[in-house]
């Protein structure tokens, strides 16, 4: 009950500012050009958070290729989608904060203080290799003990197969 009556609080308050900056704005340029700028951040900010998002999955598929965790890339790209939501929300308040995620130098401030929350929510560990559990090593010990083979059938009007030694020589 505590989230949702955050969320209502932040969404009212959204709703009502953006709604007063809207007035506001369009009292002192006019209706149609307060129309017009709030399509021109949409189409700029869809624009912008396409192109950030290709660049972060280009991030995402290289560090994935040399077999690296990537949780910046992550990050970045969740705080891409919502700034996306906020560019298409019309209003300055949150085209100003879908801005301000977009660029990465400002997007970087955000990932630490996501990180920083994500962080004190969950509990992480760390487990280490112990008896019993394969390591790197023997796993790649286990694969080297495999032999690629066919099991083909005695003749081919039998149900039956003939099953054939083989011998791995250990080097």
């Amino acid at each position: 009950m505590r989230l949702f009556s955050f969320l209502l609080l932040v969404f009212v308050f959204t709703t009502l500012t953006e709604l007063y900056l809207l007035i506001e704005v369009s009292n002192e340029i006019g209706w149609l050009n307060t129309i017009a700028w709030t399509i021109l951040t949409g189409v700029t900010g869809s624009w912008l958070a396409r192109h950030e998002g290709y660049r972060t999955l280009a991030t995402i598929r290289g560090e994935m290729s040399q077999m690296r965790m990537p949780t910046d890339a992550l990050l970045d790209a969740g705080l891409i989608l919502f700034s996306g939501g906020l560019l298409i929300t019309p209003g300055f308040l949150t085209d100003a904060v879908g801005f301000s995620l977009l660029i990465p130098f400002t997007r970087a401030g955000y990932r630490k203080l996501l990180a920083k929350w994500v962080k004190s929510k969950f509990r992480f560990e760390n487990f280490q290799a112990q008896a019993g559990f394969p390591n790197s090593h023997s796993a790649q010990q286990q694969w080297d003990n495999v032999v690629d083979g066919e099991v083909l059938p005695a003749d081919s009007t039998s149900d039956e197969y003939d099953i054939i030694d083989v011998e791995i020589d250990d080097e």
